[in-house]
């Protein structure tokens, strides 16, 4: 199985089990009975019994209502209902509010609850009316399956007794004693999050111990009543049910979208997924495909993205390179520390570096290398490994100096490439690829509103299917996402070719049964091979090749003018191991480019070495005799 199939296997069940915890705990009302004892000081007794039916492990609940239209609100307790034992419970106020919280075991089962509280002077009482204007079904709840209010005044009312119930539940059934002292109302299947508001009047005198406000009030709250049936009659459904129906077109749209959408990505893989078809099977080649600045590759090796391990051995290949054209001269110095010896290259500048910013020769990312190098340059005539790693380990800001290089460079090289030869890979397809991958995210964003819209707008059983059913749905969107990202990206035929060639010559001087039905004509141009060797990262095993090479047929190698033996020693096939150090500087630099690149708090994915540390456990020593 393939890493890419093991890695969306692994996202998809990831992403299944942590939506699991959001589907599988819910819970509603079966039923919540009310009692609503009106006093005649204006204080209102409330008996409260919420039944909750639970869906997993719940350890506590809480009722928050507002102290809008009332002075207080005095928590009594809570008691459970079947053994009628009290339950611990704690009252928090806040500015315009007051919470009762309280605490029980529950899985999976129903557990029955009473809550006892007193509303101080919430009645209001006018000339002719006497006014309880009350949600007694808070703004925001799970579903309520059954409603029973219960409202009782001090004594009968038969000259005034009226109640008007505001909710966007079906319409339920409404009672009245014939002593005109208590009335009753039933309503079924109230929606999640929609209140139940009512309200009572009756004649001013049933309540004497409450403030008269002077002026009357009875006509203005028909009037308000009137308006709001009028605007109720003006629509064609009731809200809820015209919600359930929005609800469902949407989910329906929502699925049906999600259809094109995995349809679309078979469609945009097969067109534009695939690798193009080409005429090359050739198994190596005995030469460079191009004879091309061996920053180039960093280019053709890769289908997009440059990469900065590519760029690192890009900038030493440059200068190993702009050595063999005659600009520097390489020598290799040692150095010994302590008791370590460091062995080094200096570059010595030549007379042809006077004049590089008018030298026709020379490409502008070559021209920036020099030019680096003059800067880095402690005397103006050399510049060695150990100064290049040292500007380039520098970080004087949130980068080092060498990524901060070879971010602008690797630019320039790609602009170069990409205007005088061609694009490496499809442009159409990365067009595709980015309209897919935005398309997955408005989709994605898409499914959260339609979440969003169940929850607040639909009964339990509407947004509980809705929910699920949509959040399901949700790792397919990721999956094929990220699939479309990692395959809908192609190369373009011509870079494919290129590709498919350097990748032969490369499999050439990596593979020494190969390499050794090479011409002899090689052993001439051998440093050319290097440069093209150090771009790709295999410098080590080229030269590798060359000494067995020479050991096993007796051959001489020749002798690079760029390429300075120390004083007195003779050029012969051990001077190639000091070669390797090339290679060593273009890790050196990549590391630090990729260390700093993860420093950074604004990247996610990333790491590097570095000489710190020493505070992990562990360690210790081993020996041997």
């Amino acid at each position: 199985m393939s890493r890419l199939r093991v890695e969306m296997i692994i996202i998809f069940w990831l992403v299944l089990i942590l939506s699991m915890p959001a589907i599988a705990k819910s819970y509603y009302h079966p039923s919540i009975s009310q009692t609503f004892n009106l006093l005649k000081n204006g204080d209102v007794e409330v008996t409260d019994i919420r039944y909750f039916s639970f869906t997993g492990s719940f350890s506590w609940a809480q009722l928050n209502l507002f102290l809008h239209g009332v002075d207080d609100i005095q928590f009594q307790g809570v008691w459970d209902m079947d053994t009628g034992s009290p339950i611990r419970y704690e009252v928090e106020k806040q500015s315009n509010s007051k919470t009762i919280k309280w605490y029980y075991q529950a899985e999976n089962q129903t557990l029955g609850f009473r809550i006892q509280y007193l509303l101080k002077n919430p009645i209001h009482r006018y000339q002719d009316v006497a006014e309880f204007y009350w949600k007694i079904i808070e703004d925001e709840h799970a579903s309520i399956k059954k409603l029973d209010v219960i409202l009782q005044i001090p004594q009968s009312s038969p000259d005034l007794f009226k109640l008007f119930v505001h909710t966007q539940a079906q319409p339920g059934e409404m009672n009245f004693s014939s002593d005109q002292r208590r009335l009753d109302f039933m309503i079924e299947d109230v929606p999640a999050n929609t209140f139940v508001e009512a309200r009572l009047l009756t004649s001013p005198q049933i309540f004497p111990g409450v403030n008269l406000e002077d002026f009357p009030r009875y006509e203005a709250i028909l009037n308000e009543e009137k308006e709001a049936a009028s605007k109720e009659l003006q629509g064609s459904k009731p809200s809820w049910q015209a919600n359930r129906w929005i609800g469902i077109g949407l989910f329906l749209l929502f699925i049906f979208i999600g259809i094109v959408y995995i349809i679309l990505f078979f469609v945009f893989y097969f067109r534009y997924g695939r690798e193009p078809k080409i005429d090359y099977e050739r198994q190596y080649e005995q030469e460079p495909p191009r004879d091309i600045p061996p920053a180039f590759l960093a280019v053709i090796m890769n289908q997009k993205a440059l990469n900065r391990n590519d760029m690192g051995r890009a900038f030493t290949a440059t200068m190993l390179d702009l050595a063999r054209r005659g600009y520097m001269t390489v020598e290799e110095e040692k150095m010994k520390i302590l008791f370590i010896k460091k062995e080094y290259l200096v570059f010595t500048f030549k007379e042809k570096m006077i004049n590089i910013n008018s030298d026709s020769e020379l490409l502008p990312f070559e021209k920036d290398v020099l030019s680096l190098l003059q800067r880095i340059s402690n005397d103006g005539r050399t510049v060695s490994t150990l100064e290049i790693e040292k500007w380039g380990k520098a970080i004087p800001r949130e980068k080092s100096n060498f990524l901060v290089f070879i971010e602008d460079w690797g630019k320039s090289i790609k602009n170069w490439w990409e205007s005088r030869y061609f694009y490496t890979y499809d442009e159409k397809a990365e067009v595709k690829k980015e309209h897919y991958l935005i398309f997955s995210v408005a989709y994605f964003i898409g499914g959260v509103f339609l979440v969003i819209f169940a929850a607040i707008n639909l009964d339990f059983e509407g947004s509980l299917w809705l929910i699920t059913l949509s959040i399901l749905f949700f790792p397919f969107i990721i999956i094929f996402a990220l699939i479309a990202r990692k395959s809908l990206g192609r190369w373009s035929q011509q870079g494919l070719i290129e590709y498919r060639r350097w990748t032969a010559f490369k499999r050439f001087i990596t593979d020494y049964s190969l390499m050794k039905e090479a011409p002899p004509i090689l052993l001439q141009i051998w440093d050319r091979y290097l440069i093209y060797a150090v771009a790709m990262g295999v410098a080590e095993k080229l030269l590798k090749n060359l000494k067995i090479y020479i050991q096993e047929t007796g051959s001489e190698l020749s002798h690079p003018g760029w390429y300075q033996v120390p004083y007195g020693v003779v050029f012969t096939v051990a001077s190639l191991d000091t070669l390797n150090h090339l290679e060593s500087i273009s890790r050196n630099m990549a590391n630090m480019a990729n260390l700093t690149r993860a420093l950074q708090s604004s990247s996610s994915v990333g790491g590097g070495f570095s000489s710190g540390g020493g505070g992990g456990g562990g360690g210790g020593s081993s020996s041997a005799g």
